[in-house]
């Protein structure tokens, strides 16, 4: 097994007290104590707390887009098979970054400089990513012609919105997203939503998978 850095503790440390305690409840000093690291290394690495936070936030996006970027490059039968392949990939990443998931997408709904840059830069990029998916494949026929910015609206909803929410699952709905049974059951219905909504297709029989059962 690989031995953690300083500097994975470090950021180990600052992402299960962010979650927990909050951005400004948590202290350089509580993140050193808890990395058992001395306290100047923080600024040594990364200039700060701030700098500490801003790291995890970018690591994520950076990984976010890397996954997207890769998954949009590999084989598939159809454009439709390939956008649900993109899913479950987002999905799986943000399961296993989850505590990270949440701390980015709570930031985002802010107005900050920082984050009118990640979304100059990464969300910019998604956003683009996905727009020439979806438009190759209503110019190709596959997918029904919409207005496009509302369909990566939604798709983009429904692929964070797990990660941005986790105890509104939790507690109304008993789900928890982090878990990999949840993925499956999830995929069920972004599956049925792609056929139906996305493609035009029409189903004879009634839609009645484990995660509607569960919602209903």
């Amino acid at each position: 097994m690989k031995k953690e850095t300083t500097k994975e503790k470090m950021l180990d440390a600052a992402i299960r007290l962010f979650h927990t305690q909050g951005y400004a409840g948590t202290s350089v000093r509580d993140i050193a104590q808890k990395a058992n690291v001395n306290v100047a290394l923080i600024s040594y690495h990364f200039g700060g707390k701030k700098g500490l936070y801003e790291q995890l936030i970018i690591q994520f996006f950076e990984d976010y887009l890397h996954i997207l970027e890769s998954e949009l490059q590999k084989e598939s039968e159809s454009l439709k098979d390939l956008l649900l392949q993109v899913i479950r990939a987002l999905l799986e990443y943000q399961s296993k970054q989850y505590l990270v998931a949440r701390m980015v997408h709570r930031e985002m709904t802010l107005d900050s400089v920082l984050v009118r840059e990640l979304m100059s830069t990464y969300l910019r990029k998604e956003k683009h990513e996905f727009e020439q998916l979806i438009k190759r494949g209503m110019t190709g026929g596959e997918f029904q012609r919409q207005p496009v910015d509302y369909v990566i609206i939604h798709l983009r909803t429904m692929i964070t919105m797990p990660y941005l929410s986790p105890h509104y699952l939790r507690e109304l709905y008993q789900l928890s997203s982090n878990e990999p049974y949840f993925i499956d059951r999830y995929m069920e219905h972004l599956t049925r939503w792609v056929h139906t909504w996305l493609c035009g297709e029409v189903k004879s029989q009634p839609y009645q998978s484990s995660l509607s059962a569960q919602l209903i």
